[in-house]
Parts: C-alpha cells; sequence; structure tokens
C-alpha cells in the first residue's frame, strides 16, 4: 500500500450506497476530504481515512438525497432514526425533536462515517496534553 487517493472505482466498492451519486460528485468529496488527511498517517488508515471523510462529506451534503428540495437538506442533517410516511414526519438520530441539537448537524458524530473517520483520526493525530 502506498500514500495514493482512493479512487473513484474504490470508493464504489466500499460504499455501494453512494451508487446514484454522479462520479464528479465523489471525486470532489475525495479531493476535500484529502485536504485532511497527510503523509504523517499511519500508512494502512491514509486510504481509509480519506473513503470515510468524502462518505461523511457526501451525507451531510444531502448527496444521497437527489433533488427533494428543502427537505433533502434537512435530512441530510442527520440519520434518520424514523419516518412516517402519512402526515410525512421524521425523527432525526441523537435528537428527540429531529431539530438542530447536538446529535445533528455536519459534526463527525452526524454519521457512521464520521464516526470511522474519527476513530482513525484519534489513532493518528492523538490529543496532546500540554505540562
Amino acid at each position: 500500500m502506498s500514500y495514493a487517493l482512493p479512487t473513484l472505482d474504490q470508493f464504489r466498492t466500499k460504499f455501494p450506497t453512494f451508487a446514484g451519486v454522479a462520479d464528479d460528485t465523489i471525486t470532489a468529496a475525495i479531493q476535500e476530504a484529502s485536504a485532511s488527511v497527510d503523509q504523517s498517517w499511519i500508512e494502512a488508515d491514509y486510504r481509509p481515512a480519506i473513503l470515510y471523510l468524502a462518505a461523511h462529506i457526501l451525507t451531510v451534503d444531502g448527496a444521497l438525497y437527489g433533488d427533494l428540495g428543502s427537505i433533502g437538506g434537512v435530512i441530510g442533517a442527520g440519520l434518520v432514526s424514523e419516518a412516517k410516511v402519512g402526515d410525512a414526519q421524521v425523527k432525526l438520530a441523537g435528537s428527540a425533536s429531529g431539530g438542530s441539537g447536538a446529535g445533528s448537524g455536519s459534526g463527525l458524530a452526524s454519521t457512521p462515517y464520521g464516526l470511522r473517520y474519527r476513530d482513525l483520526l484519534r489513532r493518528n493525530q492523538p490529543a496532546v496534553a500540554l505540562v
């Protein structure tokens, strides 16, 4: 393995959920994510970190939701934990009201991809204690 950016094919293989997302959109997310991971990382964590962060970016940007208008932005703000068709109710995970509490938004904890990236980040960029 080397410090090479993950490819579009590697992303699509790892995350088939994004099959309906345009190639250019995924490539842009990979490029954006690569700015947060450098060669100081453990070589084996380099590509997975970029892939997980790219998937997180795509999720919070609403790429999975296509052209849903304003509701896409709302759903993209968090993981849907409950949906109701009659009277169209959506509940976001980590939020009692589905609003903009600490469990929603674009933070790393708002998607499973962000959580995986955060685990890799902690291993590669541990907190520093000043004495």
